[in-house]
């Protein structure tokens, strides 16, 4: 019944959010076509033969012949592809094949250096859009969420629903000065001065519009121990800076949030679980950070596109860490796996990842995006 009584919930919030939903959707399929995109453009750089680029899956709308590649869009916009000659994952079905092309244009026949670009074009063009997108929201005036607000002031760029920031009625535009009379400069300094009061009634020293206000705000625990951390459900706001510094807070802040993830993904066998999600909760969390306003939707779009990058980092056959490990035993062996060896290992995972999305679905469910 609870989860009949979650599912029915979902429906009623996905009906609710319809246009934000289909921007979250679209957004997050653009962050893979990116992806691909960034193994097409290693593949053309050292030769290898690309019939195809698809951006989504099923039949072709609409398709144009541009050199020797078909660039196409489909009719599923989840996502998309690349087939490269002799690549060692199939494109789908329905992609032109060549069987007559010179085997030194085929993935397969490049060197070891070449193989591993190619791989890593995808996350080097995930981390260059997140470089991107932050440097522009630094020249815009940008949201700001995590280690890499650290040194900036603790001016509000949004206040998220149902946080303690809501309930103490914090606004946008609110700058967080001090903590029970102790001068906060910065949001590092903040948040240290209210790791002893998460869970108990604090006064915060607020400018509003430049006028002092006191506050009462009951943080929340984010984590556990001595790694816990106040959590007010606010987005920081940084003010606008001009092309070099931004260009170069854009490179820090990607560089932050990189090792930030990396840092995650180290510590999941300490972890219970809480921070992790599957597809749902991803679509969620971009939908409600669209409804935020076009910069915040941009802003976790960066924090995907970098997270993405990261987990394709994972040494399994169907991401690109998979392949990269692949052909490295290839260079150090002198050989390739066999083909049953390959079969084996991508069919073992498969069933692996789809019991992960079916159980961190079934979670998501029952969290429901945090209500």
């Amino acid at each position: 019944m609870q989860a009949l009584s979650s599912i029915g919930t979902l429906i009623h919030l996905i009906l609710e959010n319809i246009p934000l939903v289909i921007l979250a959707i679209l957004g997050i399929s653009f962050l893979i076509v990116f992806h691909e995109f960034g193994h097409l453009m290693f593949a053309k750089l050292f030769n290898v033969y690309a019939p195809s680029f698809s951006i989504g899956f099923g039949p072709h709308l609409l398709k144009k012949k541009i050199g020797e590649t078909t660039y196409a869009l489909s009719a599923i916009p989840l996502g998309g592809y690349v087939e490269m000659a002799g690549a060692t994952e199939e494109a789908p079905e329905g992609a032109p094949h060549d069987t007559t092309l010179p085997i030194e244009r085929t993935f397969n026949a490049k060197p070891y250096w070449q193989k591993l670009l190619i791989m890593f074009g995808g996350i080097l063009f995930n981390l260059l859009l997140a470089y991107i997108i932050l440097s522009l929201l630094y020249m815009a005036g940008t949201p700001c969420i995590g280690s890499a607000c650290d040194n900036e002031q603790a001016s509000i760029g949004a206040v998220h629903p149902g946080t303690p920031a809501e309930k103490a009625h914090l606004q946008a535009g609110d700058l967080i000065v001090g903590v029970q009379d102790k001068k906060t400069p910065s949001i590092k300094t903040l948040l240290e001065e209210l790791k002893p009061f998460i869970g108990k009634p604090v006064a915060l020293e607020v400018l509003r519009k430049g006028v002092p206000q006191k506050i009462e705000l009951t943080s929340e625990s984010q984590g556990e121990g001595a790694q816990a951390k106040p959590r007010l459900g606010v987005t920081w706001n940084i003010e606008k800076k001009d092309f070099a510094q931004a260009f170069k807070s854009g490179f820090t802040t990607t560089k932050a949030l990189t090792l930030q993830t990396m840092g995650v993904f180290k510590n999941i066998g300490k972890s219970k679980g809480s921070e992790f999600g599957g597809p749902l909760m991803l679509i969620c969390q971009v939908t409600q950070f669209a409804g935020l306003g076009f910069k915040m939707f941009l802003f976790i779009l960066a924090f995907i596109s970098i997270n993405l990058a990261v987990f394709n980092l994972l040494p399994f056959p169907i991401f690109d860490g998979g392949q990269i490990l692949f052909v490295t035993i290839e260079a150090l062996t002198g050989r390739p796996l066999s083909e049953k060896a390959r079969e084996s290992i991508h069919y073992y995972t498969w069933i692996a990842v789809i019991v992960l999305v079916v159980l961190l679905t079934g979670k998501d469910l029952l969290r429901l995006c945090g209500r």
